[in-house]
């Protein structure tokens, strides 16, 4: 179906340019330094996805957001970072010195016949390359596990062509209309994102929608694994486990999976948060002077605020307190600047929304109570293997054994478990709050969070028992990377087989919504934008926009066959159609006829209603002699193509037709 091979084409796109780009860097740019590519997705993720996040909303501002005008300024940025503010003014010597010092460096090599493999390869030594290779093996393959996990949930989804789906495909969509705040003051920010995300992987935007979800939980998948290296002392043993639980583990974390493939600006959001935690407690892994340091929290705050509010306000604010209190006293230096950030960020948001509120006549009050309270979030966990707050309080005395324990291993052994002791704290914190009963705090969006901290205190719980295993196993290092392969093949089978039975107690979804999106693909895919016509319910309007004309069921049975009478009877007739131009018919006009109503579906109802007129109107139009051919059938729907100019609307036949 192409359907799903274009949400598989739009994700391995944005693997290879994230590999292009970390090519990139280790061959011109940070040669030099010791970092993986989970350090680089963690890093620059961190600093340019905020920095993005707010270049779109500028841009919308501007009335100038499109692809063009974003690479080119963000290129700008990336030069400006890489040069340096006060070496712009000597940029043009800078980079004039640069080019011939690499032109004089090419001319030598190419006399000195270097092989076409020295031009490639990067600076870095035989056993460093080896390294770097299993480490970016290692992450393909979590992160295909995460995505393959995730898509097969897509029996299960009740978020494609919903009327939520179709209200935000309509916002995706609206940014190229440079419209931001336009259903209301709300953050959109990842709105904004999906909608870079379909320019920069050359999708449509309802599948850049529909694949986000998936995206999101991949780069989640990912940071789990970055973060549990970094706060813990085991670098692969257990940031496997704790991706792994996140990507394969349902029956014991509180994820809904009927709403598994919906996107979340929680998750987008905790994607910037999660790194910038981990940097909170240990600044030294950013590498910046305390100037870069204070602006990059300051974008990431922004940024974070602009995707979701419930993030920056009930989860990191209260971990920056808690970091604060718990991290290292040499960092403290490091945490007042973080503080200072997110005051003077929270100070900026508060301007944007609140003039956005002023002049759309919105109150501010009703936008922050909305923004902490998400209507779309909905948890329901038939398929734990325990009720939920049995498995709560299972988890909440693990995490005080554990606390208990990281106190004797820091102050008694005198080793750092500052991290891991903050992400603890916060664990606790967002399963008691979970519990509580309050306007402005939605328990739901709660238990989102939950889902993805879970994952990270099972890293630290690895960490700590082979940290009690270390005297038994540390003469075996060498055989860490094979234990590794096998613990990864050993808990995608344990996944399967144990989760098997909870997963058949789940009744799948409808497929017409799967069926439709496919038909609609296919469609985009052979025929020339705005060449033809589809007539469908009328809550499928958005998936036209941008792409080719759009006809409701009502319009398309009271008006077209007067209008086809019309355009027959005058086709030779240039003027008339020149004084009438409403009465041109697409070259073809594509019509969905459902055979079956819809079992969950009621965005669509409709089109099962008018099938009998439909039927009827369309043996009016063929006894008229108008070619009428099903161009795709299947058991949820018929598609029928009106031809009126035969062999004008599909690229094939204009491929060849010139």
């Amino acid at each position: 179906m192409i359907y799903s091979t274009t949400i598989a084409l739009g994700f391995v796109r944005l693997c290879l340019l994230v590999l292009v780009l970390f090519y990139l860097n280790r061959k011109f740019v940070n040669y030099h330094k010791p970092e993986n590519i989970f350090d680089f997705i963690a890093n620059q993720w961190f600093k340019y996805g905020s920095l993005l996040t707010i270049l779109l909303f500028i841009l919308v501002q501007l009335g100038i957001y499109n692809l063009f005008n974003v690479i080119i300024i963000f290129v700008v940025f990336i030069f400006i970072d890489y040069v340096g503010i006060r070496l712009i003014g000597k940029s043009l010597a800078f980079g004039s010195n640069k080019i011939k010092q690499k032109t004089f460096e090419l001319i030598k090599n190419v006399e000195l016949e270097k092989k076409w493999s020295y031009y490639i390869n990067t600076r870095t030594s035989s056993k460093t390359k080896k390294k770097r290779l299993w480490i970016l093996l290692l992450l393909v393959t979590l992160g295909f596990i995460t995505f393959f996990s995730r898509y097969y949930f897509t029996k299960y989804d009740v978020y494609a062509l919903s009327n939520l789906w179709m209200l935000e495909l309509q916002t995706v969509i609206d940014f190229d209309g440079q419209r931001w705040f336009y259903n209301g003051v709300t953050p959109v920010g990842e709105l904004a994102l999906i909608n870079f995300y379909s320019k920069i992987s050359s999708i449509s935007p309802e599948i850049a929608l529909e694949s986000m979800g998936i995206i999101e939980s991949v780069l989640i998948g990912i940071l789990i694994f970055w973060s549990v290296s970094k706060i813990t002392a085991s670098k692969l043993i257990a940031p496997i486990v704790a991706c792994l639980f996140f990507a394969l583990c349902y029956v014991l974390s509180p994820i809904n999976i009927s709403y598994i493939l919906q996107h979340k600006p929680m998750f987008l959001a905790l994607s910037i948060a999660i790194p910038g935690m981990v940097f909170y407690l240990n600044p030294k892994l950013l590498k910046f002077n305390k100037r870069n340091y204070f602006l990059n929290f300051i974008f990431a705050f922004i940024a974070i605020g602009l995707i979701d509010i419930f993030t920056l306000l009930i989860m990191v604010l209260p971990f920056l307190v808690i970091g604060f209190l718990f991290s290292k006293r040499q960092y403290n230096g490091y945490n007042f600047i973080v503080l200072k950030a997110f005051l003077i960020a929270t100070v900026l948001l508060s301007v944007i929304y609140g003039m956005s509120c002023y002049f759309l006549e919105y109150d501010f009050e009703m936008f922050l109570n909305s923004s902490l309270i998400a209507a779309s979030s909905y948890t329901y966990f038939p398929h734990l293997i325990l009720p939920y707050n049995v498995l709560m309080l299972y988890y909440i005395l693990i995490s005080i054994g554990l606390l208990l324990f990281l106190l004797i291993l820091t102050y008694g052994f005198k080793e750092n478990w500052h991290e891991a002791f903050s992400f603890l704290i916060l664990f606790i914190f967002l399963i008691l709050l979970s519990n509580v009963n309050n306007e402005w705090i939605d328990t739901e969006m709660v238990k989102q969070a939950i889902a993805i901290y879970i994952p990270i205190f099972i890293g630290i719980l690895v960490a700590v028992l082979l940290r009690i295993t270390y005297p038994i196993y540390k003469k075996a290092t060498v055989v860490k990377p094979y234990f590794a392969v096998v613990l990864i093949f050993g808990l995608v089978y344990s996944a399967i087989y144990f989760q098997e039975p909870e997963f058949k107690k789940i009744k799948q979804s409808d497929t017409t919504a799967r069926l439709i999106l496919n038909a609609y693909e296919n469609i985009s895919s052979e025929y020339f934008p705005y060449s033809y016509a589809v007539v469908n319910a009328y809550s499928a309007h958005a998936i036209s926009t941008n792409q080719h004309f759009f006809i409701n069921y009502e319009d398309f049975l009271e008006d077209y066959l007067q209008k086809d009478h019309l355009y027959y009877k005058n086709i030779k007739n240039k003027k008339f159609f020149r004084e009438n131009p409403d009465y041109v018919l697409p070259k073809c006009v594509i019509v969905f006829v459902y055979k079956k109503k819809p079992q969950s579906l009621t965005s669509i109802d409709e089109g099962f209603e008018f099938k009998s007129e439909l039927e009827r109107q369309l043996q009016t139009l063929r006894n008229r002699g108008r070619k009428i051919e099903i161009i795709y059938k299947n058991e949820a729907f018929d598609v029928y193509e009106i031809i009126n100019k035969p062999k004008e609307s599909r690229l094939n036949d204009l491929i060849y037709k010139i």
